[in-house]
């Protein structure tokens, strides 16, 4: 798994570099020029399963981070990671921390609306640290698929209206080690190149 992270790591670094001078992409006359380069902060909420065959649910906040490069006026890259935590699970003193790392792409449909939906599938890895008897911290595959909706504020500034994500992760849970988890964001982003 570190092996995996070091070799996404380096891949984003690589594309960053070549982007960096954050030109913008030209729309052909559909809309404005689109941002070459863009960054976001987003509020997650997550909804989570506990152990299968009973729900057990519960409920995760958290924040995200993500890095969206456009590589065509359709087509991105991204980088998120979020973490989310619950306090006293089900009325127990266990408290749960998750970290999702997730890099994949975008894609957009760009239209003459100011709202601008997009649609994205992301892999990587997630990490849980819980505290139940002592503490445990473990790593894992995930990854996400969904998509939402954004709309330009400024010229630089963004907001994403509403994202809905399905995660799935295979986070060891002495039952099956699979969890399926609902997420929904909301965030701004803040453009480069436009």
């Amino acid at each position: 798994m570190m092996h995996l992270r070091s070799v996404l790591l380096l891949i984003l670094l690589s594309v960053l570099s070549g982007v960096l001078h954050a030109q913008a992409i030209s729309m052909g006359g559909i809309n404005d020029d689109i941002p070459r380069f863009a960054v976001g902060a987003n509020y997650n909420y997550f909804h989570a399963n506990a152990p299968p065959g009973q729900c057990g649910c519960f409920s995760l906040n958290g924040g995200s981070g993500t890095i969206l490069i456009n590589v065509t006026p359709v087509w991105a890259a991204v980088a998120d990671i979020a973490v989310a935590h619950a306090n006293n699970v089900d009325n127990t003193s266990q408290n749960i921390t998750i970290v999702n790392y997730l890099f994949g792409a975008r894609y957009t449909r760009r239209n003459s609306s100011r709202f601008v939906p997009y649609g994205e599938v992301l892999f990587g890895g997630a990490k849980e640290d819980v505290n139940f008897q002592f503490t445990i911290n473990r790593n894992s595959f995930g990854l996400a698929a969904g998509g939402g909706v954004s709309t330009r504020l400024k010229r630089r500034l963004g907001l994403t209206i509403a994202e809905f994500d399905y995660v799935y992760t295979q986070i060891p849970n002495a039952a099956n080690d699979r969890q399926n988890n609902i997420r929904i964001s909301t965030g701004v982003t803040y453009n480069f190149g436009r």
